[in-house]
Formats: C-alpha cells, structure tokens, sequence
C-alpha cells in the first residue's frame, strides 16, 4: 500500500473527526453523486472509487475517525465530570458525548480528539484492504469495516459494554405497529423507486449517495430518517440478483433489520455502532455471497 494512501486516510479520519462523523457522510454521499455523474459521462470511476468511497470521504476512513473522535471525546467528558471542580466541569463543556456523531469536534479543541481520529482512518483503510483485498470477502467491505470500527471502539472508548446498558424497567424491542407499519410503507417506496433507478443506471451506490446526502435535513432541526442502508441494500439486490422485486423485497428487509439493530447495539450505549453498517454488512453477504 502506498505511503499516500496512509496519509490520506490520516487526513480523512481527523477531517472526519473535525466536522463531524455524520457532516464527513453527507460529503461521501455529495462526492459520490458527481462521481456516478462523472462516470455515466464517460470520465471513468476515479472520484467515486478513489474519493467517495476511498482514503479522503470513504465511511471506513473519515466517518470511522468522527466515530472513533466522538468516542474519546465522550470518554473525556464523564471523566471530567467525575471530577466535578469548576474547572473540569468547564471543560467537559467543550466535549461531545461518545454516541454523537453529529457535533463536529472542533469545539473540543483538543489535538488528542483529532490525533485518534487520524489514526482511525488509517486503522480503517488496513482493515478494507484486509477484508476487499486479502479475504476478497463478497460483501459490502467498506460497510463492514465500519461495523468493526465502531465495535472496537466501543470496547476501548465506552462503559455500556457491546449492547448498552439497559435499564431493567425497559424494553429493549419496543415495537408497536403503527411505527412498523409506517416503516414498511415508506422503506417499500423507497425501495421501489431506488430498484428502479438503479435498473435504469446500472449502478448500485446511486440510492445510497441520495440518502447519505439527505442526512443535511437533520441539521435543520427535522425528524427525518436514516435510510442509507435502504437504499443500498436495494441497490446491491437489484444489480446482483438482476430483479427490481428482488430489490424491493430486501430494502424492506433491510427497514426492519435496521430496527432490530438499533435497539441491539445503538440504544443505551455511549459510543457510535452504526446501524445501517451492521445492515448493509449483514445483507450484502446474503446478497452477494450466498445467493449470487
């Protein structure tokens, strides 16, 4: 592996780590819609595989390194806190909490927060090679890598343990069918008009880059949904298994998978596991391994 690619994951991971995990996604999925763009046009693959989805805006590098910052940051935070001086609870101000992968981490101005975010770049990039190119594992790598990040992270960085610490007095799968229901109807739309899309393009990611860039509206203060492993999860349904049903039916399998890993992993924790990761990992390899 060349030196500048480690450097440029090194780069990624603290930039990443410096606006924000989710902020370094929403970049992946604009990068990712010039280069499909590009590409379509006949300019080749480089911006969607080299910068998207490579060492600068690849989730595995710079959302990996805001994962990694934010839970450092957290792990800061409590301690501060502990500490409960004046001083330290000042301090603990200026840190995020370990699950948040919104705030950029500017605000801490603590090199330690970015120097960890670099290095999990760059942990991340080896990781991808490991898996994409060594185990040639047919399954959303990148994906995967993400899910492995985040879980190491939760070992080093948290104290809620792989599955949160939840309170005895609540229900972990709190599910009701009206949020189902809802859920199935938007997850079933959504995947119809991604399928379709992508049967017409021939490329799989162009659902996934729309929905990473939609994450914008929750910087607005809007409740509005993460459906990124929707969208990709139909996309690599449709091209593999050449079927816009296909499609349709595992992006409706990926809504409600989604759901069961958010109150696995997500909920009750104090650091980033992400779910639509641990989704598109686990589907991909059903997709591309065991049925293509």
């Amino acid at each position: 592996m060349e030196l500048i690619l480690i450097l440029a994951a090194f780069g990624g991971g603290v930039f990443g780590s410096l606006i924000g995990g989710t902020t370094a996604f929403i970049f992946t999925g604009l990068i990712g819609l010039v280069g499909i763009a590009l590409s379509l046009a006949g300019a080749g693959d480089v911006m969607l595989n080299n910068i998207a989805f490579g060492p600068v805006f690849g989730p595995h590098v710079a959302f990996v390194g805001g994962v990694a910052a934010a839970g450092l940051s957290g792990k800061k935070k409590r301690a501060l806190l502990q500490a409960g001086t004046k001083e330290a609870l000042a301090e603990a101000e200026k840190h995020v909490d370990g699950a948040d992968t919104i705030t950029p981490l500017f605000k801490t101005v603590d090199p330690s927060v970015l120097l960890v975010g670099g290095i999990f770049g760059v942990l991340g990039l080896f990781v991808n090679h490991f898996y994409a190119n060594i185990l040639g594992l047919q399954m959303d790598t990148i994906a995967f890598t993400v899910l492995t990040m985040g879980i190491i992270c939760r070992f080093i960085f948290g104290t809620t343990g792989l599955f949160g610490d939840k309170p005895q007095d609540v229900k972990r799968y709190d599910f009701d069918g009206n949020s189902l229901t809802f859920g199935f109807i938007w997850s079933l739309s959504l995947s119809a008009i991604i399928a379709y899309a992508c049967q017409q393009l021939g490329i799989n990611s162009i659902g996934f880059t729309i929905s990473a860039i939609s994450l914008i509206f929750i910087y607005f203060g809007l409740d509005f949904p993460v459906s990124h492993h929707v969208s990709m999860v139909t996309g690599f349904a449709t091209i593999a298994l050449g079927s816009v049903w296909m499609g349709m039916l595992f992006g409706v399998i990926a809504y409600f998978l989604g759901e069961l890993v958010l109150r696995t992993f997500s909920s009750f924790a104090d650091t980033h596991i992400d779910m639509p990761a641990v989704t598109i990992a686990t589907l991909s390899f059903i997709i591309l391994t065991v049925l293509s």
